[in-house]
């Protein structure tokens, strides 16, 4: 799956004091995390631009460096990291804290060998941008892993004032990163839900619309849900569940078809234009929520079944009040059967948002190797703190949602997807039915209702 091109896969470790760990150490943390996503120790390369402190290597197609004795400097990317809700709630200090900031831990991942800012713009076009940046999500999110776990290690074994994780934006405390480190789900690092208001000119209702910075590196797009009464604290969890549904099946769900974490949840997957930057926007509209008094509309939908592996089931097309199925017809009763089927499927269970400490451990060990060198002496960690959960970074940024002014007006019309009515339904089942019976000869096939739910409804 595409993704929007990332040059590389940034993160800063803040200190208020010079802290640097032992060379040798930070070598065997490189080399082992590389072998984790899959590199052989044999593709490790140290390069000769490394000195005692600072190391960089080319781990098959990816660039490593690891620089301790750069200074730190106050980019616009920290300005905005600053400028997020969360770092505005859960990190007030930031701002202050930066002017104290002596020593930065720097770690990089990218796919060349030359900083692709540092190329000239002919050659950045000769040599294409899928050499120069991540434009993959499969190597994109490899990137990321060597970054997070290189930058967790280094976190656990000093004493950081604080850590900026560049994709999504997220600047946090130590060990608030340590624990968004540990979670199961890796989007809660690398998508950061931050809201925004806007303000019902007639009423002065305050409305709150979502944004994922770094959603674009995941997804290929920029993901949103407009201004709209729900609870903020939802509305980020539907983001990360939109991301993490992707990133999982390698797939972007078609414009206008729904997805749902349970069955009485229906959210709809929109897509508008690109922007002057390149960027289209995936708009997610909740249609059908109960809890939320939010009712589908009575029109033909299209669901489409996913069993755990993500792999697809089935779908179905419901709604249509002008072509109810009928019970007593053969190929009416088949349908029916299979829909009822379906709704009393259980829904897969949701995997724990933060694996427990002595997990995380074992993963941390695990990239110790016994012909590495001896642990250097720098300071131990303190006592790890219990992982925050996901749910408590978004009831963080849902609080200070709620207090936000009006700050843009957002709105894109999208146009309507094509559905298949019951009545093209049925004509596919009695298809399917020939196809099935003239074939029956031939060995065993996939039976009348495999293949009725396996049609795309929109081809």
């Amino acid at each position: 799956m595409k993704t929007h091109p990332l040059p590389s896969v940034d993160s800063q470790i803040l200190y208020k004091r010079y802290q640097p760990l032992d060379g040798d150490a930070i070598m065997a943390v490189i080399v082992a995390v590389a072998e984790k996503v899959g590199v052989p120790r044999s593709a490790c390369q140290l390069l000769n631009t490394s000195d005692d402190v600072n190391k960089r290597f080319l781990c098959g197609k990816f660039h490593v460096l690891v620089t301790q004795t750069g200074l730190f400097e106050h980019t616009p990317l920290i300005d905005a990291a600053l400028e997020t809700i969360y770092a505005r709630t859960a990190f007030p200090e930031a701002a202050d804290l930066l002017n104290e900031i002596a020593a930065c831990t720097q770690i990089s991942v990218r796919k060349s060998l030359i900083p692709t800012d540092s190329l000239p713009e002919n050659l950045k076009t000769l040599s294409g941008v899928e050499s120069l940046a991540f434009c993959e999500a499969e190597e994109t999110l490899q990137a990321m892993e060597i970054a997070r776990l290189i930058t967790a290690i280094i976190v656990e074994r000093s004493r950081p004032d604080a850590v900026f994780w560049a994709p999504s934006s997220f600047m946090l405390k130590p060990d608030a990163f340590s624990a968004l480190a540990r979670a199961s789900n890796h989007d809660d690092l690398y998508l950061l839900p931050n809201p925004y208001g806007q303000q019902v000119p007639e009423t002065g209702e305050q409305l709150i619309g979502m944004m994922g910075i770094g959603s674009q590196w995941l997804t290929g797009y920029r993901v949103e849900v407009l201004p709209c009464r729900l609870p903020p604290e939802y509305l980020a969890e539907i983001l990360v569940a939109f991301s993490k549904f992707t990133n999982k099946s390698s797939r972007l769900i078609d414009d206008g078809d729904v997805f749902g974490r349970e069955e009485n949840e229906k959210i709809q997957v929109i897509y508008h234009e690109e922007d002057d930057d390149g960027l289209g926007t995936i708009e997610l509209k909740v249609v059908h929520n109960p809890k939320f008094g939010i009712l589908r509309e009575d029109v033909p939908t299209k669901y489409v079944r996913y069993d755990e592996d993500l792999n697809e089931t089935g779908n179905y097309t419901d709604g249509n009040k002008d072509a109810e199925l009928d019970p007593h017809d053969p190929v009416d009763a088949a349908i029916l059967e299979r829909l009822q089927e379906l709704k009393e499927e259980p829904s897969s269970q949701e995997l724990p948002d933060v694996r427990s400490e002595e997990d995380f451990e074992q993963e941390m060990s695990a990239l110790d190797r016994p012909d590495q060198p001896a642990t250097p002496a720098y300071p131990e960690t303190a006592t790890p703190v219990s992982p925050s959960t996901a749910s408590q970074v978004h009831q963080t940024i849902a609080t200070a949602a709620r207090r936000l002014d009006d700050t843009r007006i957002a709105g894109k019309t999208s146009p309507s997807s094509k559905r298949m009515s019951v009545a093209e339904l049925r004509d596919f089942v009695k298809q399917a039915q020939v196809s099935n019976e003239t074939s029956e000869k031939a060995g065993k096939k996939p039976g009348f209702l495999a293949k009725l739910f396996k049609r795309k409804a929109d081809q």
